[in-house]
């Protein structure tokens, strides 16, 4: 098995070489007469590489250097220079990370070490040398060539795969991003009002929040300013509301309304209990003749419905269209709506099934 021919045997005469393999097999570690020198060699290697991979390893030992070695399989070996390459590469980029970390101790590590830069790198560079040499020393198969080797080796893959590595940190920064300011980037696009998956995680699991049928009552609209596309025409007022997974809802539009209008119409939608930081959205809207342009909004969360419900639905006998039954709110940028929201009653128990049970029911058909 040691004097097994393989890829870096040397090229001799075929019968020869099988002649002289064959003895050594039978022979062991003694030599065949005449023997070719460049296929002993080749089997004293051979020979040594089987002893050095066979021997028996002992942990850490104390008599093979200073101040002691660490006589481990290689694998653990190539793991042990893995990490602490690892650890070194973080201290290197330290200052870096600890500006990002909102603690105490980082922000007086990165006062300290901003200021003496060229005093910290130049001890990191001795203490890179130091760690790396006293890592190799205690390895007996690692040698300071073998480690320049696959550093080298590293470092061409990293050049060689340095535009792919690039494009993959620009994409998911772009992510990143995004996500970290989706709120503003909907904002600007006109969107944030706008729920394109009507459906809760929730209902996939069976869970359902706490659905109830409501409805708002709008009195009118007053201040409004004028849109900038009509110079010589009034406003022609129409309401939209968006809330959650409800479909968009409008009341009728207002011709000639100008600066306000009195409304005197309800919508009724869905509200859901359990998210209390779900945003309504009430857009006045001015029609034109190929769309609509917004004169103003209002936002309101789940949580201040509720409230405008507890103050002007639960807590009423009698309903009419005057002050005393309605509360006024501001609008952005100008004008003044006044709302009124009550329960509704009347309504089934199997209105309360998810959005997505039909779909679900469809699927498993």
């Amino acid at each position: 098995q040691v004097a097994r021919l393989g890829p870096g045997a040397p090229r001799c005469g075929r019968g020869a070489a099988c002649r002289q393999a064959s003895g050594a097999r039978a022979l062991g570690t003694r030599r065949v007469a005449g023997m070719d020198p460049e296929l002993e060699a080749w089997i004293d290697q051979a020979m040594g590489n089987v002893t050095k991979e066979h021997h028996t390893r002992r942990g850490l030992v104390y008599d093979r250097g200073w101040p002691f070695r660490l006589d481990i399989p290689v694998e653990y070996q190539d793991w042990i220079v893995v990490a602490v390459c690892s650890i070194l590469a973080l201290i290197w980029f330290s200052p870096c990370i600890s500006g990002k970390i909102n603690t105490r101790c980082s922000r007086r590590f990165t006062n300290c070490v901003y200021t003496r830069l060229h005093i910290f790198y130049w001890g990191v560079l001795y203490l890179t040398m130091f760690i790396i040499m006293f890592t190799l020393g205690v390895l007996p198969d690692w040698t300071v060539a073998d480690f320049t080797h696959y550093f080298g080796l590293f470092c061409a893959w990293m050049l060689e795969n340095i535009a792919a590595l690039i494009q993959s940190a620009v994409v998911i920064g772009g992510v990143a991003l995004m996500l970290k300011f989706r709120e503003r980037i909907v904002f600007l696009a006109g969107m944030e009002h706008i729920t394109i998956f009507r459906f809760s995680p929730l209902q996939f699991l069976g869970l359902s929040g706490k659905q109830r049928p409501v409805e708002l009552f709008i009195w009118k609209v007053e201040g409004l300013q004028s849109a900038s596309s009509k110079l010589l025409k009034a406003n022609d007022v129409f309401l939209e509301c968006h809330l959650g997974f409800n479909e968009p809802m409008r009341t009728r539009v207002h011709n000639n309304a100008g600066s306000g209008c009195v409304v005197e119409e309800s919508l009724q939608f869905n509200i859901d209990e359990s998210a209390p930081s779900s945003v309504m959205t009430l857009l006045v809207k001015d029609q034109k003749m190929m769309a609509s342009a917004e004169l103003a909004r209002l936002m309101l969360s789940t949580r201040e419905l509720l409230g405008i419900e507890e103050q002007t639905g639960k807590r009423q006998t009698s309903f009419d269209y005057s002050e005393e039954f309605f509360v006024p709110l501001s609008l952005s940028p100008a004008g003044t709506v006044w709302l009124a929201l009550a329960p509704v009653e009347d309504w089934d128990d199997h209105e309360r099934a998810p959005l997505v049970q039909e779909d679900r029911v469809f699927l498993c058909c």
